[in-house]
């Protein structure tokens, strides 16, 4: 909530804002993007080379006035003890100045030993200011602000106030998306003045002003990867609306860089699937939008067609329990498309969270086999079916969940379900895949 306020505060004094989420994310980018004006994209050096991550900050950072990345979990957490691919390690890649929310619930001068442990974990971390949050008034404020300053050294740029949450409701996958918020302008905007009001705006921006001017941020004479150009234009369906909205803008960037032309479709309205070379249906919560899915029979009908002739689907999370036989919630069964023999079952717990790595062992249409695919996964769902074997599966896990704990990758003719959310400057063999099978359907479609 502080950084989408900060975001649209700053948007509001004219500038410019690059926009950035560290880490695998689609709603809180989709919410900072709509505070900028601008996409948000995510920065993950797990899931990206380093030199790739640091180019594409300093791309999409070229002709704004300032750049705001949100970090993610704690400042050191990481994926081991050593805290690798933490918002620290990231910050530190980017020489990048960081502000510290600390959450000020029921203590003050421990908050200091908080941030003098920040502080000394690492030096080479540049904690420029904290911001406090949730505080309970005027005298808690000042015994924060004088312990946090005079014990760790850090000034205290900003304390927010405890604030009630109604005005962004969240489920059990975390935050709302602002597709299906009833007021996503009227938070941004109530957001933008909360900052404005709590926080020092002129110090956070003479602290990005401070951040030094690294070599490799002039270093543009090395683009970012993109899949080589097509002889002709092809037409890839994006299927995106509020029940399927988490893609990657990099992803859509590097199919339309290849020579795509992006067609949005809805699986919510009554309409045909349109002519298209090839189909990409993203995550999102299907589940919250089960009845119009289940009947929406017209969308259904013509995607079961279009994949029995062969049109090339790449399916992820979301996609792959659109396309499978049925959705059960509870006691209530809802059809789904049908495509893959294997029905969903929305569980009490996380059945997949976290970075997922797997290799192509068996045929599909879009991996050779052994290649090995790096991704995240989160997901409450899972595939059952008798009639699943080993052979089935295209994927072997090789770290995370996948749909058994051992298998993704579900194929039917030219479609693949997965389970595995890429990116595509981390994997930039997705986009020229999709590409490619697009292109084969488009010939093959000429020919007969």
């Amino acid at each position: 909530m502080i950084t989408v306020g900060l975001v649209a505060a700053l948007r509001r004094r004219g500038l410019s804002v690059a926009v950035f989420k560290k880490g695998p994310d689609y709603i809180d980018a989709g919410w900072l993007g709509l505070a900028a004006g601008n996409p948000c994209y995510n920065l993950d050096t797990y899931l990206c080379d380093e030199r790739v991550v640091r180019r594409s900050f300093a791309q999409r950072s070229l002709g704004k006035d300032i750049s705001i990345v949100e970090g993610n979990r704690g400042l050191f957490d990481g994926v081991d003890s050593a805290g690798n691919y933490s918002t620290a390690e990231l910050s530190k890649l980017l020489a990048a100045p960081s502000l510290l929310i600390v959450d000020a619930t029921k203590v003050t001068r421990t908050a200091a030993a908080l941030v003098l442990g920040c502080r000394a974990l690492d030096s080479r971390v540049n904690l420029a200011g904290v911001i406090l949050n949730r505080v309970a008034g005027s005298r808690h404020e000042d015994v924060l602000r004088r312990s946090i300053e005079q014990t760790a050294g850090v000034p205290v740029i900003g304390s927010v106030r405890k604030l009630s949450w109604g005005s962004l409701p969240q489920r059990h996958l975390g935050l709302l998306p602002l597709q299906e918020h009833p007021g996503a302008l009227e938070f941004v905007d109530h957001a933008s003045e909360m900052v404005e009001q709590s926080t020092d705006i002129e110090r956070i921006i003479a602290i990005s002003n401070e951040a030094p001017n690294a070599e490799w941020v002039r270093d543009q004479g090395i683009s970012l990867p993109n899949p080589a150009l097509l002889n002709r234009r092809v037409r890839i369906g994006i299927v995106r609306d509020s029940a399927f909205q988490f893609y990657y803008p990099e992803n859509l960037e590097a199919l339309t860089a290849g020579g795509a032309q992006l067609v949005e479709v809805s699986a919510l309205a009554p309409v045909q699937l349109p002519e298209l070379d090839a189909l990409y249906i993203g995550g999102g919560f299907p589940e919250t939008h089960a009845e119009r899915l289940a009947t929406n029979s017209v969308f259904k009908g013509s995607l079961r067609k279009a994949v029995e002739a062969g049109l090339p689907v790449y399916a992820e999370c979301g996609g792959l329990i659109y396309l499978s036989r049925n959705m059960r919630m509870d006691d209530r069964v809802y059809p789904m498309v049908g495509v893959f023999p294997m029905d969903t079952v929305m569980e009490r717990r996380p059945q997949g969270l976290g970075y997922i790595r797997v290799e192509a062992t068996s045929p599909n249409p879009f991996y050779r086999q052994g290649t090995v695919i790096t991704g995240h996964e989160f997901h409450y769902s899972s595939l059952r079916s008798s009639e699943a074997t080993d052979a089935s599966f295209a994927f072997r896990v090789l770290r995370g969940h996948g749909i058994d704990g051992h298998h993704d990758g579900v194929c039917i003719r030219n479609a693949l379900g997965t389970y595995v959310h890429v990116h595509a400057l981390g994997e930039p063999l997705w986009a020229e895949a999709v590409l490619r099978k697009a292109a084969e359907f488009a010939q093959s479609a000429r020919g007969s």
